[in-house]
């Protein structure tokens, strides 16, 4: 496994302040205009206390929050009234500017003035800074500009500074398809892709950082449908910052499961009659983009990585080759869509879940609004003869299939253990019958809409008779066995 940096801090009241101004032009939100708000000056002097070394190593503001934090204010210069910069802002800088200019390290230097410094100054490459500018400026980069700039990223050359800041910055500028791309196939590209011997093949791609508040059926619905015949690819990380929720590695390892499976490791469980899916993790397939894990904490906010992540394809097969992936943020929905046409995916599909995952809740709420999408919505595409694409989009009401719940819901605890014990119990025929359900319902629409099972019912009975029979159960424990002996 690749080591993380280590990192000072992070500091909370400067992180308080980047929650505020780390984000886009109409969410971002000046410093100081409550009393309760963090003040500017306050956090200037946060930022010279620690360059000065008068703060424990826990209370420093960080390299990468200050990358962050000062890439924020230069971008917010281009905003709108409102979201700008405000009269405290200007005045803690017009207090505070010359002793930042004397005392902060050259690469921050730049970001807080970016016409002051040149590449010799914050030793970087060339074509990095100017790109770097570019993201201050509010601009968008190219497929290939990104795609080189997160190559960078990922390597050792790079101030953690100047990592954050490019980050925070193409989030801020409200990243378009092809920066969305590049940062995809920096991590992993195309050419990469193994190959699989199976008729069909889906990825599901789940938020890195986990569940919070929710069961999280992924790893057992994966197991119904290895039954049912369809092969299934997880993947993902142990913890993730600032959630640290829980996720299918931390299930995987508390059922006994090695989780460390290499991609040619994880090709064999797939190909595997008895098993039929494989999860496999960050620090394996791209260990470099895991190495950046913490650098999430210092950042406040969600890294672009975040987005192309969950779309990550890591094997195909010469058959049918779907991706499922969840989101939150409205806009996303397209943009990963796009991804998986562009990589040739028969179907795509991408659904707002609980907690931005692929889960359907078992109550839908509020439906769907063209401004609003709301929890269970579902959009996607099924490849046609030649460039053609069946487009679909719909809420999926729980209540259409007989699951009556008057509100979603919620487990008693949170833990990998809890999880572990619901998920087995279910597949054994003797679980909560919440928990039953939410797989069944999970397993079967998925496959609907991807255009496995030609109608509801179907899928439903199928998702079903995998649990009643047994055959869902062995398998995951066929995987349990198998993932401590290849």
């Amino acid at each position: 496994m690749t080591a993380t940096p280590a990192y000072p801090g992070p500091n909370a009241e400067v992180l308080a302040a980047q929650v505020r101004v780390c984000t886009g032009p109409h969410q971002s939100r000046p410093l100081g205009n409550r009393g309760e708000d963090p003040h500017p000056e306050r956090v200037l002097e946060l930022i010279l206390s620690s360059l000065r070394g008068e703060l424990p190593v826990e209370e420093q503001v960080s390299d990468a929050q200050m990358g962050a934090f000062f890439a924020a204010m230069s971008i917010r210069k281009t905003f709108d009234v409102g979201t700008n910069w405000n009269d405290l802002e200007h005045a803690a800088f017009e207090r505070y500017g010359e002793a930042l200019r004397r005392e902060l390290p050259p690469h921050i230097r730049l970001l807080m003035d970016p016409s002051s410094a040149t590449t010799t100054m914050v030793n970087a490459d060339g074509d990095f800074i100017r790109w770097l500018k570019r993201i201050l400026a509010g601009e968008h980069l190219s497929y290939e500009e990104t795609r080189l700039l997160c190559e960078a990223i990922l390597g050792d050359r790079v101030a953690e500074g100047l990592k954050a800041a490019v980050v925070i910055g193409q989030r801020m500028n409200i990243e378009n398809y092809e920066e969305v791309r590049g940062y995809l196939d920096a991590t992993l590209p195309a050419e990469e892709v193994m190959r699989v011997a199976a008729p069909s093949l889906t990825h599901f791609g789940e938020p890195f950082d986990g569940s919070a508040r929710y069961f999280r059926p992924t790893l057992f619905v994966a197991a119904v449908r290895a039954a049912c015949g369809s092969a299934t690819v997880l993947h993902g990380v142990d913890e993730l910052p600032p959630k640290r929720g829980l996720t299918d590695e931390q299930i995987l390892r508390e059922l006994g499961a090695r989780t460390d499976l290499s991609r040619q490791q994880a090709v064999s469980m797939l190909e595997d009659e008895r098993v039929g899916f494989a999860y496999v993790s960050q620090h394996q397939y791209a260990p470099q983009a895991y190495r950046l894990r913490e650098l999430r904490s210092h950042i406040a906010k969600r890294p672009p990585w975040a987005t192309t992540e969950k779309a990550q394809q890591l094997f195909a097969c010469d058959g049918a080759n779907h991706m499922v992936v969840g989101f939150y943020h409205v806009g996303y929905e397209e943009k990963l869509l796009h991804l998986m046409k562009q990589r040739d995916f028969d179907t795509g599909l991408v659904i707002k879940g609980e907690e931005g995952s692929t889960n359907y809740s078992l109550r839908l709420g509020m439906p769907s609004t063209p401004e609003r999408k709301a929890i269970n919505y579902t959009q996607g595409f099924r490849r046609l003869a030649g460039p053609r694409f069946e487009e679909f989009a719909a809420d999926v009401n729980p209540d259409d299939y007989g699951f009556d719940y008057d509100q979603n819901p919620r487990p008693e605890q949170v833990s990998a253990a809890s999880f572990a014990a619901a998920g087995m119990a279910a597949l054994q025929g003797k679980g909560e019958k919440s928990v039953v359900d939410r797989i069944v319902l999970n397993a079967a629409m998925i496959d609907f809409w991807l255009g496995i099972c030609a109608d509801e019912e179907t899928a439903l009975k199928r998702a079903r008779q995998a649990i009643a029979d047994g055959s869902a159960g062995a398998r995951l424990n066929a995987y349990v066995a198998r993932s401590v002996q290849v």
